[in-house]
């Protein structure tokens, strides 16, 4: 059985994101969007983090 999937074969490649550093400072990073990293964002900004 071949399994297909419709979102690869018509979503266009991914061409953004970063070209480089993030220029700055900050005292933490959020890597995700999930409710997961949701959560830790709100918590750290209620924390006074930037």
């Amino acid at each position: 059985m071949k399994l297909v999937s419709y979102w690869h074969d018509t979503a266009p490649v991914f061409s953004g994101g970063a070209q480089g550093p993030v220029e700055g400072h900050y005292d933490a990073a959020v890597i995700g969007g999930g409710f997961t990293g949701l959560a830790a964002a709100r918590q750290l900004a209620k924390a006074g983090a930037k």
